[in-house]
């Protein structure tokens, strides 16, 4: 499929368009059943991508929160894909929608979507932070050379989160309502059937191979759902 590079217009990336607007909605907490459920949106500008919608369900009583963004403009199945070779990049804004999946080859590192997943709106440090993160999970209480393999994984997500050591992130997303927003990235369009591969999922982790080169493969290994 071509591939589209986004123009360098030398603008800054800003995504809020105007005030969030909240509003309490009658119905009780899906959770725990409290009338005390509010309603957050807010318009983003996408520079590139065009407008969106981020609505957030949020219960005050129980903390229950969730997330979602929408495109306004119909982009079709998209690919976008960052090569991260300086710091500067790593504040890159990601803009991951819950239909979204996430990946760093390096690491073999795959966040798909699960039923209930949340959108959020972050940077790629932010990105590697949250993989750190389920790595420091998997790591506890595991057998010894998973220990080790996920020792391996983190001094690398180090590295890169430092500017050491360059990476891609990419995302697909089949109804094109997830971004990276950077002057540096690619957008794909992806075929129906490479849009149809898209399933939902959770993080991965390749724990056994030695070798991260593999750009197209998905990790094998303990997961968490995102």
């Amino acid at each position: 499929m071509p591939e589209e590079k986004l123009p360098d217009d030398g603008g800054e990336v800003t995504i809020a368009d105007g005030e969030p607007l909240e509003i309490r909605l009658d119905q009780p907490c899906q959770i725990c059943g409290e009338t005390s459920v509010f309603n957050t949106t807010v318009t983003l500008r996408l520079p590139h991508f065009g407008n969106a919608l981020q609505t957030t369900y949020h219960c005050t009583s129980c903390g229950f929160r969730h997330s979602d963004v929408i495109m306004l403009e119909n982009r079709g199945p998209i690919r976008c894909e960052l090569f991260v070779n300086s710091e500067a990049l790593l504040n890159s804004r990601v803009l991951r929608s819950n239909s979204g999946t996430i990946r760093v080859p390096e690491i073999g590192a795959v966040i798909e979507p699960a039923t209930s997943s949340e959108s959020f709106v972050s940077n790629v440090e932010g990105v590697l932070d949250r993989i750190g993160g389920v790595i420091n999970v998997v790591k506890s209480g595991s057998e010894p050379d998973v220990c080790e393999r996920c020792e391996t994984l983190l001094g690398k997500i180090e590295r890169m989160r430092e500017g050491r050591e360059h990476f891609h992130i990419v995302i697909e997303d089949p109804y094109g309502n997830s971004a990276i927003m950077a002057r540096d990235v690619s957008v794909t369009r992806l075929s129906e059937n490479e849009a149809s591969a898209l399933v939902a999922g959770e993080i991965t982790f390749d724990l056994l191979s030695e070798s991260q080169d593999n750009r197209n493969g998905k990790g094998a290994g303990n997961g968490s759902r995102s």
